[in-house]
Parts: C-alpha cells; structure tokens; sequence
C-alpha cells in the first residue's frame, strides 16, 4: 500500500482543526451569553469578570481538546495554563481577523463571504495549533543511572 505524502496532511488537518474550532466555538459563545447574563446581572462587574474568565477558560480548553484530537499533541491542562492560552489564543484571532473584517466591508458579496470563510479556516487552524504548541506538555524521559564501581 502507498503512503500518502505527508504535505498533504498539514492543510487537511488545518482545515479540520479550523472548522471544527469555529463550530464548537459557536456553541460555547451561545452558552456563555447566557451564563454571563446571568452573572452580570446578579454580580455587575464581579458577574462580567468572572464571565470573562470562564470564556477564555471555555477556550483554552476547546483549543487544548482539538489539538490532542487532531494533531496528538498533549496540552497541558491547568486552569492557570487554560486561561492564559484562551486569552492569548483570542487576542491573535481577533489580530488575524481584523483584514478579513475590512475585506469583507469593502467587497460585500456572496462569493467574497465563501471566499474568506475557506482562508479563515485554514487561519484558524494554523493560529490555534501555534498558540497550543506553547502550552505542550514536556515529557521527561527517565533518566538512566550507570551502575556504581565499587
């Protein structure tokens, strides 16, 4: 049997990173508007802190789950380490997206929105797996003692 060229993996697996990070992201903003509704109202400013904290908890931890689903790499799993790789993972989206954000203003048009969603996928999928590979696991390997001369 051939084995398939490796170079053809990397952007399928991109792709399937980036549109399944979109779709459950989609679900976990819907979830979390009502949450933090529900916070804000009853905490004010406690409520929309603490709704901040559990959207880049939220995140971090979507990120984390698709890059051991689809790349096999081990992230690590504190909610310290989650929260800061939510935070920062949101930060360079929202970098990313801002040319997209003014393409699609200055050429509205069903064609120019297919267009941007196939490159936003693949953009999202190359941010998110190189914002996870910062929090990568590191496995020691044991270390092997020669046995001691008397």
């Amino acid at each position: 049997m051939e084995k398939k060229p490796s170079w053809w993996l990397s952007p399928r697996k991109y792709f399937l990173h980036g549109i399944l990070f979109s779709l459950l992201i989609l679900v976990l903003v819907i979830v979390w508007v009502f949450i933090s509704a529900i916070l804000i109202l009853t905490g004010y400013f406690i409520g929309l802190i603490i709704a901040l904290i559990l959207l880049f908890l939220g995140i971090g931890s979507l990120n984390s789950f698709l890059t051991r689903l689809v790349w096999s790499i081990p992230i690590k799993s504190g909610w310290i380490s989650l929260l800061i790789h939510g935070f920062v993972l949101s930060i360079a989206l929202i970098i990313v997206h801002i040319p997209v954000m003014i393409i699609s203003y200055n050429a509205p048009g069903l064609a120019t929105a297919i267009a941007l969603v196939i490159v936003e996928t693949f953009i999202d999928g190359l941010i998110a797996k190189k914002v996870a590979v910062y929090w990568k696991e590191k496995h020691e390997e044991p270390k092997i003692e020669a046995p001691q001369m008397l």
